[in-house]
Order: C-alpha cells, then structure tokens, then sequence
C-alpha cells in the first residue's frame, strides 16, 4: 500500500470518528433536554473514553454537570477544554455561569478579563460581566458591559432584561422604564417585564400607570402572583382600600398563610377603619410567631383604636428587640404626641435615638416637625 493510500484511509477514519464523536454528542445534548441526566452521562463518558481531548465531549459533560447543579465538577471540564482551546467561548460561558450560580461574581469578572479576546466582541459574554458587575453595586462598571454588549447586539433581550435591573437598582426607574418598554414591544406578553415596569412606576408613584402595566400581565395569567400584588399596592398608595382588598384577597385564596399578605391585607382593612378584623389578622400571625410587622401594624391599629397603653407597650418592645430601627421610634413618638399629649417626652425621645444615630434624617425631620407646631 502506497503511502498516499495510508493517509487517505487514516484521513478517513479520522473523519469517521469525528463524525460519530459529534452524533455521539448530539444525542447526549437530546438526552440533557428530555432530563435524562444518567443517560446523558454515560453517553459523554463513552464520547471521552474515545477521545479525552475532544472539546465537544469536554463542554458537553460540562454543560451536564451545570445543569446537575454540580457546579465545582463542571468548572474541570470546561477548565480542561480551555487548556485544549483558549478560544473556546462555550467553555468560558459555562465558566461564567458556575462561578455566578456559586454566587462568586469577581471569579465571573476575572473570567471575562483572562479571556478579554473573547469576551469583548460576544454580546451574552459581555451581558454575564455586565449583571456581575451588577450584583456587586459596581454600577458604572455594569453599565458600560451592558452599553459595549447593546453595540454588539442591539436586540439582544437579555441584555435589555439586564440594564432595565440596573437602572431600577440605581433608582433610575424611568431609565427602566424606556428600556423594558421597548422589550414589551417585541414581547408584549411577557409578564415578567411587564411586572417590572408596573414596578417601577409604582416606585416614582405613578400609579394609574402601573396599574395599567399590571392588568396587562393580569389578563394574561389571572392568578401571576407579582401583577396581583402589584395591583392590590398600587391601589393602596392611591388610598383606595377597597379596591386593594379585592387582590389581597386573590392572593390568600391560593397562599392563605402568606404572612406579608396578611399584613398588607390588614393595612388596607386599617386603611378602611375596618379595626377589629384588621387587629384579627395580626393576631393570626402572632398566633404562629413574633412578626416584626405584624406587632407594628397591631400597635398602629390599636392606637387607632384608643388603646394607647397597649400601643405604647409594643412599640416599647420593639424599641428594645431593634434599637436602631427607627421606625418604631417614629410612631411611638407620633402616639405620645398626637394621642397622649406627651410632645415634651417624644421629642426628647427622638432626641435620645438621634444621638445614637445621627444621619437618621426621619428622626431630625420629626422633631422639627413637633418643636414648630
């Protein structure tokens, strides 16, 4: 045999191996989408006993792993296949995804900065860097990510998804507000963003707006707990109790035991004048254990009430529980003022908690308030 032939038959049985090596990894990546973990498994190991250096067996059981939640033994393979291939993208997304899902967001970063000639011409590298960035507060670092990755692709939804969450988290709700808007316009159904929007509108206190975003996601799925709960909080900053009430009590018709429910429930029946039945929620949840919130709106409603001792007495516990919490400190000094005709002893008071907590601007703000009535 002529050393021409040689080579073409060992060409040809190279071909054939990586054509059966790649059906090999197809079938195991079907395998992965019917949850068929162990099946999968054995069929990426049979890929790698053929071939130990084959990238596409590498990233695959990788990616198992990954999906297995088996995040520290998919980091090896993807590890490996980047020693093979410093190029390989799939392996460094894979890379990515499991340091962010062990929560260790600088590794992300300092991914994304080893492979940099990679990472910055590929939108969805640069949307990973861009939320690690993100959930560290490092904001202006996440919105450049995220401006590099939108040059790259300008519809990319994830991306759009991303910057609405880092405008939100830096407070710049009509920023969110103009990106998602645009997400809602190719995806008009999707009610997560829809939710979003409707939230950040009720942020800037728009509420007629955000009512109108949360019907949208409402008329689509009529039990979507997030565009309830957005209603019923809408029309309770409106002051419209009744209204509210209607979605708390959606809600607790398939959570009944949710205790922030129960609370926001109560508020709005407080909100009404409805005292008995909202002092009968708090105690519901008393009933199963201490909740912060829960003695606070009791306090509040028995106040209301005209039991101010009582009053008095919880928001004295709480004081005690959480002495830097300056809420129950507000409405105790509010209860001396207003319904006990203690303005001396609630200014002083007020006065004693803001020498221990001095850029407290509530506090300061309530004893101008008091010393110029």
């Amino acid at each position: 045999m002529s050393e021409l032939e040689t080579t073409n038959d060992k060409k040809e049985v190279e071909e054939l191996q990586f054509s059966k090596i790649k059906n090999m990894a197809k079938e195991a990546y079907k395998l992965i989408d019917s949850r068929k973990f162990k099946d999968a498994k054995e069929k990426f190991a049979e890929l790698l006993t053929l071939d130990p250096a084959n990238t596409y067996g590498l990233v695959g059981m990788g990616d198992l792993l990954y999906k297995t939640n088996s995040y520290d033994e998919a980091t090896k393979y993807y590890k490996k296949c980047l020693e093979l291939d410093p190029a390989n993208k799939f392996s460094i997304m894979g890379l990515m995804n499991c340091y962010r899902d062990l929560k260790q967001l600088g590794t992300v970063i300092q991914i994304a900065e080893e492979y940099r000639h990679i990472t910055m011409s590929d939108a969805s590298i640069l949307s990973r860097v861009a939320d690690a960035h993100r959930k560290l507060k490092n904001f202006k670092e996440s919105e450049i990510y995220y401006m590099s990755a939108l040059q790259i692709n300008p519809s990319d939804q994830y991306v759009i998804v991303g910057i609405g969450h880092l405008y939100f988290a830096c407070q710049r709700y009509q920023d969110a507000i103009k990106w998602w808007e645009k997400l809602v316009s190719i995806q008009p159904e999707n009610i997560k963003i829809l939710t979003e929007i409707g939230n950040s509108y009720r942020k800037i206190k728009d509420f007629d707006k955000a009512i109108e975003y949360y019907e949208k996601a409402k008329s689509i799925d009529k039990q979507n707990f997030f565009a309830l709960y957005g209603l019923a909080e809408s029309y309770r900053g409106k002051k419209e109790f009744k209204k509210a009430i209607v979605y708390w009590e959606s809600i607790l018709g398939f959570d009944p035991n949710n205790k922030l429910i129960i609370n926001r429930y109560a508020d709005s029946l407080r909100g009404m004048g409805e005292y008995e039945k909202a002092l009968e929620c708090f105690n519901k949840i008393l009933n199963t254990n201490d909740d912060y919130y829960a003695l606070l709106g009791k306090a509040s409603t028995l106040q209301l009430m005209g039991d101010f001792e009582k009053s008095q007495d919880i928001y004295l516990n709480l004081r005690r529980k959480d002495p830097l919490n300056p809420r129950p400190v507000l409405e105790l000094a509010d209860l001396w003022h207003s319904s006990m005709n203690q303005k001396d002893k609630a200014i002083k008071f007020l006065k004693d908690f803001l020498k221990e907590n001095p850029s407290n601007t509530d506090i300061s703000e309530k004893i101008d308030q008091f010393l110029s009535e």
